[in-house]
């Protein structure tokens, strides 16, 4: 499929490959509602015995022996420890997207690690806040953080994987994550910034959004698009790794630009940014960060989630 087929962005609110995220079977609220429904359907099983106060205990024990003072208890159970603050990361909000780097430890001695990011390549767990899709408990932690936080969570059993067992995990399990959420904007930028730095670029303008715009050729006389205008744009799209790996260009539909109108959504957002920038005649090139190129979604196996992409551009035409 001829990668213009994803260039286009028609629906904004692509997808989340939660494919992904399941892989991660630890992190999954269906481990607990996949046990929970079974024993509902039998009519003589007994109440389920109710462990909060049990685990309560477990954690007060925990942080006392530990000569935790700081982590405090939330309205649901769950105690959230702030390791640290970013100074500049947005608060994170229901349905959002979050990458969050984490380490599961059972509440034992050892600090027993069930599972972590150190065991998938450090690759963050991508989800949408509020989406149900992880465990209470450590959905709900997530919650309370700003992006760049790293922070400990402390989950009682009925917010982890209640009675059920799983691997490393027994049954009415506390357990603790310490997490980080990564901010895409602080990372992108530094990326960017070596980039231009070991490449001795000196002319690249950063824009207020993060996206930085180096001009190549410049016509003060060229038409500048507005919202409404319909646009021609020859264009080559690089990956941001050290070949500089072509996922799309011109060239490959045969030198036919590539036509859209500003401001109807159907490019992704710092493409059009870019454009915005030019005129008639003028070459650039565009550095997007991945908040406004393809975000945690990535686009198919072409482009990876959270990926900083570049174009090098021409604008051909402006009606």
């Amino acid at each position: 499929m001829p990668f213009r087929a994803y260039f286009y962005n028609k629906n904004q609110n692509m997808k989340t490959p939660f494919y992904r995220v399941a892989l991660r079977f630890l992190l999954l609220l269906s481990l607990t509602a996949t046990g929970l429904a079974a024993t509902s359907c039998k009519k003589d099983t007994p109440e389920a015995k109710d462990f909060s106060g049990i685990d309560d205990d477990i954690i007060k024990k925990y942080l006392a022996d530990n000569n935790i003072t700081d982590a405090v208890k939330q309205p649901n159970g769950i105690y959230f420890r702030s390791i640290s603050k970013s100074a500049t990361g947005a608060k994170i909000t229901p349905g959002a997207y979050a990458s969050v780097l984490y380490t599961g430890r059972l509440l034992d001695a050892a600090g027993t690690v069930f599972d972590a990011s150190s065991k998938r390549n450090n690759v963050p767990i991508n989800f949408i806040v509020g989406s149900n899709q992880l465990i209470r408990g450590f959905e709900s932690g997530i919650a309370l953080m700003n992006y760049g936080d790293k922070a400990e969570i402390y989950i009682p059993s009925a917010l982890a994987y209640g009675s059920s067992s799983s691997g490393a995990i027994p049954a009415n399990a506390v357990v603790r994550f310490e997490v980080e959420v990564v901010d895409y904007k602080v990372v992108d930028d530094a990326l960017i910034t070596k980039y231009l730095t070991d490449k001795s670029i000196t002319t690249a303008q950063k824009q207020p959004s993060g996206l930085y715009f180096l001009p190549i050729t410049t016509d003060p006389n060229g038409a500048r698009p507005v919202a409404g205008s319909t646009v021609s744009v020859l264009y080559t799209g690089r990956l941001f790794d050290a070949a500089g790996t072509i996922f799309d260009a011109s060239s490959r539909q045969n030198n036919v630009p590539l036509r859209f109108v500003i401001g109807s959504n159907q490019v992704i957002k710092g493409f059009e940014e870019g454009i915005l920038l030019m005129r008639k005649g003028e070459k650039a090139e565009i550095i997007i960060p991945s908040g406004l190129a393809y975000g945690s979604t990535g686009a198919g196996n072409v482009i990876a989630p959270n990926s900083v992409i570049r174009f090098e551009v021409e604008l051909v035409d402006v009606k």
